[in-house]
């Protein structure tokens, strides 16, 4: 029986041993399904309430678990349903992870878009995407401003890896 500890050579060996797609998509699936159950029994049982300040074990598995599930979708979408080319701003997100990493955390993206604005240094082009497109059509500033990050962020973050992939230009360490 596999236990918890998932360093690189247990993820490795498992893909190994099991070694057929629906073997790995049960075991990922029921693993993922285990962590959030538990992590949210924690939570609402005020056992352990979700703080990602404090890492709390609830937060580790809600987190670990929300993971696993989405991992287990792009496998399927992409190793067993053949759908790459959708996800192939991810790849090469992947291959210049450096790049996005240190760019996106100094907010290079907003910082750039922020530098046009119409009369007031508040009114720019990324508060009227997000208040027009995301956050006023779901009517929550939560769900407005994860679909932004999904939808514009990563998507920009992509396109500008595709471009430094087709230049050949990566960042290593």
């Amino acid at each position: 029986m596999l236990g918890l500890n998932l360093d690189l050579a247990s993820v490795v060996s498992l893909i190994f041993q099991l070694q057929n797609h629906a073997a790995r998509l049960k075991h990922w699936i029921l693993m993922g399904f285990a962590l959030l159950i538990l992590g949210l029994a924690l939570h609402f049982t005020h056992a352990i309430p979700l703080n990602k300040q404090l890492y709390t074990f609830s937060y580790v598995c809600v987190t670990s678990g929300a993971a696993a599930l989405v991992f287990s979708s792009i496998y399927a979408l992409v190793d067993i349903w053949g759908w790459k080319c959708m996800f192939q701003p991810l790849a090469w997100i992947g291959m210049n992870a450096m790049l996005v990493y240190v760019m996106a955390a100094e907010g290079i993206f907003a910082g750039f878009i922020n530098g046009w604005y119409y009369n007031d240094p508040h009114n720019t082009l990324i508060y009227w995407i997000q208040k027009h497109i995301f956050i006023g059509v779901w009517h929550s500033q939560r769900v407005g401003i994860l679909l932004y990050v999904i939808f514009a962020e990563i998507l920009f973050w992509g396109m500008v890896a595709g471009i430094f992939h087709r230049l050949e230009i990566y960042w290593k360490l």
